[in-house]
């Protein structure tokens, strides 16, 4: 084993007359080496002499603390603890004079490099405080985000996206900050309607093309907040760039529409704004059930059981005026609604049947009266358009019948109706492959030809007509 050795040396500089003082501590390995035995030649008195001064240097820095600023170098330095040799070297100016604690602290280091006792308990310290500090994440907090409630950090609001606003709920957008998932907030000031619609929802847990409730908690205002899952915004005219398209998507409505009414339950408010698209499989999803209610499918009682609420131009005539209408099925009342909804999508297919009123708040029973005269006229011309068309146009017109009694419910129409056939759809004047994958840029050409010859076809005949006077 052997000692620390010191040098110290004086020099003086040309831009400093004061000589610089020059300390150079070099410690040389201190550790036990099995390869190499200890000296025999160290007396007793050495061997005291080296404990009694490693002790008092231990005491001695467990008594001082940490050292003082003044005892640093000037420059910076990278810490020696890590290194085995120890070059520490201080530069003074004229003020600075070198004293003795510069000695206690090259000792102080030099004694915990050398002695793996006094290491020991450093290094359980720091790793107790890299385990404590490693089990705590931070997560950063942007100016634009905060937690929906003091109670909640499981969640982070962000204030850049719009805040939606209606009459009966106002939601807000944000993630959960366990996996980022883009989330959104919807908070119901009503107690009544939050206790119902939260009931409705863990009752379509398992139930497809539905919004799922991921949690419920209650903010500062005492008010209930559902979280859902943030999805795109439904657009009709997105969807129907090709008639595969319109299929897909009423399939998708139907199939959430036929679960949900399985449960006994009637959604009310069938309308675009109600309709979602998910961000990874591009699937329609059914929100917002704050007006949805459970109903009895049996028609024994013969008070109607569907309130007057909806969104105006989609709201079925049973409901608008229930006492023209015999008592039956309450839920093909979102069938009307989703009928308008279809004819929205089927509106640059379908021409000559008044489909762009659809949608507008001023859409009336008379309107959809007429547009079903009109669609049985066009289903009788069928020979004119493709049969993709003429089953689409069918469709349409059973969802839209004044009667209840006279449509058909989700899962009839899934099994039944030729428009969602599994077999490839047939054309009259088109093979099966084109008329399965109409376009919609493409049908807007033929629909004009079509027009023309029907207005030569008409001018024709009113011609043969005038001569036979």
């Amino acid at each position: 084993m052997q000692m620390a050795a010191m040098s110290i040396s004086t020099t003086a500089s040309l831009y400093n007359p004061e000589p610089v003082v020059k300390y150079d501590l070099i410690s040389t390995s201190l550790f036990y080496n099995s390869s190499k035995p200890a000296p025999s030649t160290t007396t007793n008195t050495t061997t005291n002499t080296i404990n009694s001064l490693r002790k008092s240097l231990a005491l001695q820095r467990l008594h001082m603390g940490p050292p003082h600023r003044s005892f640093l170098p000037q420059t910076r330095q990278q810490s020696p603890i890590h290194h085995p040799f120890l070059h520490q070297i201080q530069h003074q100016n004229n003020t600075h004079k070198k004293s003795q604690s510069t000695h206690h602290l090259a000792g102080k280091l030099e004694d915990i490099m050398s002695s793996p006792l006094l290491i020991a308990p450093l290094l359980k310290k720091e790793a107790a405080s890299a385990a404590a500090s490693s089990t705590v994440s931070y997560v950063y907090t942007a100016p634009c985000e905060h937690h929906p409630s003091k109670g909640q950090t499981d969640y982070l609001v962000n204030d850049m996206f719009p805040k939606l606003t209606h009459d009966l709920s106002t939601i807000e957008f944000g993630i959960r900050i366990a996996d980022f998932m883009p989330l959104a907030f919807k908070t119901v000031p009503v107690a009544g309607l939050a206790e119902k619609e939260l009931q409705l929802l863990h009752g379509l847990v398992d139930v497809p093309n539905v919004i799922h409730l991921e949690d419920s908690f209650v903010n500062d205002n005492g008010d209930t907040v559902l979280v859902l899952p943030m999805l795109k915004k439904f657009d009709c005219h997105t969807v129907n760039k090709s008639i595969c398209s319109v299929r897909k998507t009423m399939k998708q409505i139907l199939t959430g529409l036929a679960a949900v009414h399985a449960k006994n339950i009637v959604h009310l408010d069938i309308n675009p704004s109600n309709l979602m698209v998910t961000h990874a499989k591009k699937d329609i999803v059914i929100i917002d059930f704050g007006l949805s209610m459970p109903i009895d499918r049996s028609c024994k009682s013969g008070k109607p059981q569907v309130p007057i609420c909806g969104t105006i131009g989609y709201i079925a005539p049973e409901v608008l005026r229930p006492q023209h209408y015999d008592v039956c099925d309450p839920t093909l009342v979102d069938l009307y609604s989703l009928g308008i909804v279809l004819g929205q999508m089927l509106e640059p297919y379908i021409p000559d049947c008044d489909l762009h009123y659809f949608g507008s708040k001023y859409l009336g029973l008379e309107n959809t009266n007429q547009t079903v005269a009109y669609l049985k006229d066009f289903i009788a011309q069928g020979a004119h358009y493709p049969r993709v068309l003429v089953q689409a146009a069918d469709l349409l017109r059973v969802m839209l019948e004044e009667n209840p009694k006279d449509r058909k419910s989700a899962q009839e129409l899934l099994d039944s109706h030729p428009f969602f056939s599994s077999c490839p759809i047939t054309a009259t004047t088109e093979s099966s492959a084109v008329a399965s994958t109409l376009m919609l840029c493409d049908w807007l050409y033929r629909v004009q030809e079509i027009k023309y010859q029907k207005y030569l076809l008409q001018e024709q005949v009113g011609c043969e007509i005038y001569r036979y006077r």
